[in-house]
């Protein structure tokens, strides 16, 4: 059952836990099979944080946030000469409740933790054709850091056992974190040298 366009769902986003994984793969079926799985073991190893919005007791959508950047080597050499700064890969609002908050929810609890965590800046890719999207992000505050475009390219293993490999064509946007955090994190800075 789809709701009309102005309803809002409020939600819960939250990292996921172990004991979630069968709710998310069941709610949130993943471009390919192994997905969930690799998010939740690159948590536990501390590489990621993968928070997921829940409402009702069903998952409704997921981001992941890459502590150390994007994994992407085109993108690193382009940022290379800038400062390191988290990534959000994998937003993803359940086709049946986009429009209804449930993106920019999980897009602002994201950048509260990186907040939390003392940084004061955060990137994304968006595919140049997805306009949706980086309506949104731009409306949050994300703005295009003009690295101009670059290639997105990633493989799978889909349930049949071949590689799959897809890639798009993106941009990367970019949002400056305010607020009490990383002003905490400068003002230590400056204490310490």
């Amino acid at each position: 059952m789809r709701a009309t366009l102005s309803t809002v769902i409020h939600v819960d986003v939250r990292p996921l836990a172990a004991d979630e994984l069968a709710d998310v793969q069941q709610s949130l079926p993943p471009e390919h099979p192994e997905a969930h799985v690799r998010r939740l073991a690159d948590q536990r190893a501390g590489r990621v944080t993968y928070l997921v919005a829940w409402a009702d007791g069903r998952a409704l959508g997921h981001v992941l946030v890459r502590w150390s950047g994007t994994t992407n080597p085109e993108l690193r050499r382009l940022l290379d000469s800038r400062e390191r700064h988290p990534y959000f890969e994998a937003l993803l609002a359940h086709p049946a409740y986009r429009s209804q908050s449930v993106g920019s929810q999980i897009l602002k609890a994201a950048e509260a933790l990186v907040q939390q965590r003392g940084f004061r800046r955060i990137g994304l890719a968006v595919a140049v054709e997805n306009e949706r999207a980086r309506a949104l992000y731009e409306r949050l505050g994300y703005r295009d850091l003009g690295l101009g475009e670059f290639g997105n390219a990633w493989s799978y293993v889909d349930e049949a056992g071949n590689e799959i490999a897809e890639s798009e064509t993106c941009v990367y946007l970019v949002k400056e974190l305010t607020g009490q955090a990383g002003e905490n994190r400068d003002r230590e800075r400056r204490h310490s040298e």
